[in-house]
């Protein structure tokens, strides 16, 4: 996999993903999350449009959901968190993610079709 990261001036992030996504890849991604760099944190949009495969299993989300805890601990609260996931194998792999990460991390989140909705979600909701 392939994950770039770009970092907005309004304290947002941006995980866009290719090829192959496997669970481990994307544990270590959230927990490269966790730094000061992302104090105050507001939102963050993961595109998944040009992953291909998706290797992930229930065990590997609730891992994810454990990094996502801790990076809570330093953001925004009530942080905003977008996935574009037009494929329906990580459009549902999204919405297990967000059943177990909205109740662990108090942020508010949605699970889209497009990259477009996603963006436009987060600019609808950030305060």
């Amino acid at each position: 996999m392939a994950v770039t990261v770009e970092v907005r001036n309004d304290k947002g992030l941006v995980l866009s993903c290719a090829g192959v996504l496997t669970g481990k890849e994307l544990i270590d991604v959230k927990r490269s999350l966790v730094t000061e760099q992302n104090k105050h944190l507001r939102y963050i949009i993961t595109d998944l449009t040009h992953v291909h495969e998706f290797q992930i299993h229930t065990p590997a989300i609730r891992e994810v959901v454990a990094e996502n805890k801790r990076l809570a601990a330093i953001a925004e609260p009530g942080m905003l968190v977008a996935i574009a996931a037009p494929q329906e194998l990580g459009y549902g792999l999204a919405r297990m993610w967000e059943a177990y990460a909205h109740h662990e991390t108090g942020w508010r989140t949605s699970v889209f079709h497009s990259r477009a909705d996603a963006e436009l979600w987060v600019q609808h909701n950030l305060k």
